[in-house]
């Protein structure tokens, strides 16, 4: 009975992860057929690889857009880690007036919906003459620094106090524990922070499509919209460069699905 409950629960998960991979794998099969054929029978399967798609990605610059993502979303992700570290281990491991409601100020952030500001920050950035990366980089690491500092924060202060005390003994100061203890030990949430925050980054849309005015600036999702035109649209083309958006974030998940894991369960735990 165990046995057959164990094999329903892992059919069950297999059909579920089907469900979920349909879109991505029609999306690839989709990038190697002419578009016309696309629109005749949409589910149909290549019967030979069509590679126009991937050439006529190139053509529109997919690789300067993918260029550009990769710049946005590594910097973005590092100035939020970097800001996010230092203010984790001060509520995690210090005690200071007004660190409570400083905490529940910066967490307030995870309610106001990234969105709901973008004409403000369009006003902003355009009184300021702000450049497009900037203008992108700041909300991004704005928005990405409140549930940066809860998971961080939620996994130091599972670090055992003793490392701390020992460290400082030796005359070693605040930072130092920081980056010399705190964040090798904490890699796994650091991996799951970084991974969810350049995801976000990576495929977000509205801020990029209003922040950013100079073509050779276009992140990958705002690239991706020149490829549709106002009646016609090279579906093609489009998903070609889906498919090639999708692959970096993919490497990532592999690479450091361990970590990730590991990141979310002592979060949960604690």
């Amino acid at each position: 009975m165990r046995r057959l409950n164990t094999m329903l629960r892992d059919g069950l998960f297999a059909l579920l992860a089907l469900v979920f991979m349909l879109p991505l794998i029609w999306t690839v099969i989709g990038s190697f057929r002419p578009g016309g054929d696309l629109r005749v029978s949409p589910w149909a399967v290549p019967a030979k690889l069509y590679l126009d798609n991937y050439a006529a990605a190139w053509e529109g610059r997919i690789g300067l857009y993918l260029l550009n993502s990769t710049f946005v979303t590594i910097v973005s992700v590092v100035v939020i880690i970097a800001l996010s570290a230092p203010a984790a281990y001060a509520f995690a491991r210090l005690r200071f007036s007004g660190s409570t409601a400083t905490l529940s100020f910066i967490l307030t952030g995870l309610l106001i919906p990234a969105h709901a500001v973008l004409i403000p920050l369009y006003q902003l950035n355009s009184a300021l003459k702000v450049g497009d990366y900037l203008a992108i980089i700041g909300p991004y690491v704005a928005f990405g620094l409140p549930l940066t500092v809860l998971l961080l924060r939620a996994y130091f202060v599972e670090i055992p106090g003793e490392l701390m005390e020992a460290a400082i003994i030796d005359g070693a100061g605040h930072l130092r524990i920081l980056w010399s203890i705190f964040m090798p030990i904490a890699r796994p949430a650091v991996a799951t922070v970084a991974i969810f925050q350049a995801a976000w980054i990576w495929n977000e849309l509205p801020f990029a499509l209003v922040f950013i005015n100079e073509g050779g600036h276009y992140t990958l999702p705002v690239g991706l919209l020149s490829f549709q035109g106002e009646h016609i649209a090279n579906w093609g083309a489009i998903l070609a460069g889906v498919t090639v958006a999708v692959i970096p974030l993919m490497i990532l998940y592999l690479a450091f699905q361990r970590h990730i894991i590991r990141g979310l369960t002592a979060g949960a735990l604690k």
